[in-house]
């Protein structure tokens, strides 16, 4: 799947019609404070899990198609297009069907709920590969995981020492890990947790 991910296409792949009306519809708030996509809404009210409730009203199974790539290309293209058209903080959750015996095609389906500032739990359990994306405000735009903020946090803080304000350190940190190769070889292969945060604050200053 990894190696999907890596053929992605940089430019985003054209969304099929009936995935782009969702997403061009945009959102709707239901009475009850749940967060929709207006084509999926269906008229029923929640019985008081919002969260449940949102990530069954807003799910979204991809076309299938026989490149992997192309697949995941035109989920990610759906889910930023929805996200764009969101007025609050918002969630996107991609699970995805491993082929077995690789045989294809695969699927994703694409979930959306709002964040209301509490962690969702038990979705790290789940067997299939899962990606996230959302809306929320971050410092850090491309950790993956508590341990990648970790880093940057002490990256941004190494430089701070060294006399650049806050904001100069946070963008200085998001523009060195922004770099597709670094991206790819150094924070998804796990690299950045080989190292504490004045290593990579040293070879920001000296690039």
């Amino acid at each position: 799947m990894r190696a999907a991910l890596h053929a992605i296409r940089p430019d985003e792949a054209p969304l099929p019609p009936t995935l782009a009306a969702t997403a061009t519809k945009g959102w709707t708030e239901h009475d009850s404070g749940a967060y929709l996509l207006r084509n999926l809404s269906d008229g029923t009210s929640p019985d008081g899990d919002l969260h449940a409730y949102e990530a069954n009203i807003n799910s979204q199974e991809i076309p299938r198609g026989n490149d992997v790539a192309e697949l995941l290309g035109v989920s990610l293209a759906y889910a930023r297009a929805c996200l764009r058209q969101a007025r609050k903080p918002v969630t996107a959750l991609f699970s995805i069907s491993e082929p077995y015996d690789d045989v294809i095609p695969v699927t994703t389906t694409v979930t959306f709920w709002a964040d209301r500032g509490t962690r969702v739990e038990g979705f790290e359990d789940d067997l299939r590969p899962l990606m996230l994306l959302s809306t929320a405000n971050t410092d850090f735009l491309y950790a993956c995981t508590e341990d990648h903020e970790k880093v940057m946090a002490d990256t941004a803080e190494a430089l701070t020492a060294q006399g650049l304000s806050r904001e100069e350190s946070v963008r200085k940190v998001n523009e060195f890990w922004g770099l597709p190769s670094r991206r790819w070889a150094l924070l998804y292969g796990d690299w950045i947790g080989r190292q504490p945060g004045e290593h990579w604050a040293g070879l920001i200053t000296t690039a």
